[in-house]
């Protein structure tokens, strides 16, 4: 079958299947050519983890195809992985294998940051010693992530150590290259430490000695801060900014791409004219074309890379596929907390 085009309708379709609606069988035209599938890839006390896989047409087992892994962000505690069911898509109808990671999620007395990134660990060690059945050239792996979602891709490049022990630590769980999107790559500043602290820290209005980490904690927050794990190595990456986030400072990513170039690591840094948090996110913050333009930028990194061909796909449609919700486009002032 003549492989489809993937326009801005296409997008609007799947972001209106796939996040506003159950999923329906051939609702959405890409699924004549693109299967999807979920894999549990991890069992935990809090039920089975999976992965969300998308093929593109003329797939088959054996393959050695570049895979695209994306994770969600909402501040490791909300979320899912259908927020990049339409990137894996789009990815896969460029000839990758995309991926969308189901994580446990961050509870006051239940699963931390660390096991969030532990959780990513495993998901990448599956694909990799899955990499024949699924398609994928291990050396071509791929993340990218928005907000914490952009914090654990980035830990995956950078952060050593917590692993699951149920894991074969044999196979190594550091991506191929990293998409970072508004990521927190510094998990010491304000009010991201909480989320590492947990428990009453995590309340909506904490107290303030709630807040307040003890040395052990600091020390936690800088291990699992991205920037200060920066060596020589690491993945090149892509690191996409908004200038208008109110959310994630522009000066973490500012210091992330400073790190990595001292480190003669490559770090694109694109820092995004009227862009605000989660700008690649549908229907949230970002116009449509704000987000197609973030999709393309990954698109030709990608290529930049080898692990796609051509040029991107992706277009804006005619008209929009949705409109920005007005408390979302207006400009708020920074909050206490993020």
């Amino acid at each position: 079958m003549k492989r489809l085009l993937f326009t801005a309708t296409v997008f609007s379709l799947l972001v209106a299947a796939i996040l506003l609606a159950p999923p329906m069988a051939h609702a959405v035209p890409m699924a004549e050519f693109m299967r999807e599938s979920s894999i549990v890839f991890k069992k935990t006390t809090a039920g089975d983890l999976r992965l969300y896989q998308f093929t593109p047409d003329g797939f088959k087992p054996g393959d050695r195809r570049a895979a695209v892994v994306c994770i969600h962000g909402g501040a490791w505690r909300a979320g899912g992985a259908d927020v990049f069911f339409p990137h894996a898509r789009y990815f896969a109808s460029r000839g990758a294998v995309g991926f969308s990671i189901e994580y446990r999620l961050l509870k006051p007395e239940g699963p931390t940051v660390a096991d969030c990134l532990a959780d990513c660990k495993s998901a990448i060690r599956y694909i990799r010693a899955h990499a024949c059945e699924l398609g994928v050239d291990p050396m071509r792996i791929a993340v990218i992530g928005d907000s914490a979602g952009g914090h654990l891709a980035g830990a995956l490049g950078t952060v050593q150590g917590f692993d699951d022990p149920a894991d074969n630590l044999k196979i190594d769980a550091v991506p191929n290259a990293m998409i970072l999107c508004n990521p927190i790559v510094d998990m010491t500043e304000g009010g991201w430490i909480c989320f590492v602290i947990g428990g009453r820290a995590l309340d909506k209005n904490p107290a303030p000695e709630a807040k307040q980490p003890n040395a052990e904690q600091t020390q936690l927050a800088r291990r699992l801060s991205p920037l200060f794990q920066v060596r020589a190595g690491i993945p090149p990456t892509l690191l996409m900014h908004g200038l208008d986030d109110r959310v994630v400072k522009v000066d973490q990513a500012r210091q992330f791409a400073t790190a990595m170039r001292a480190a003669k690591n490559r770090c694109d840094l694109e820092l995004i004219e009227g862009a605000r948090h989660a700008f690649i996110v549908p229907r949230y913050s970002a116009p449509e074309s704000m987000v197609v333009d973030a999709i393309r930028r990954a698109d030709k990194f990608l290529c930049s890379l080898g692990f796609l061909q051509g040029e991107p796909t992706l277009e804006v449609s005619p008209t929009p596929a949705w409109t920005v919700p007005a408390k979302k486009n207006a400009v708020s002032q920074p909050t206490k907390k993020p």
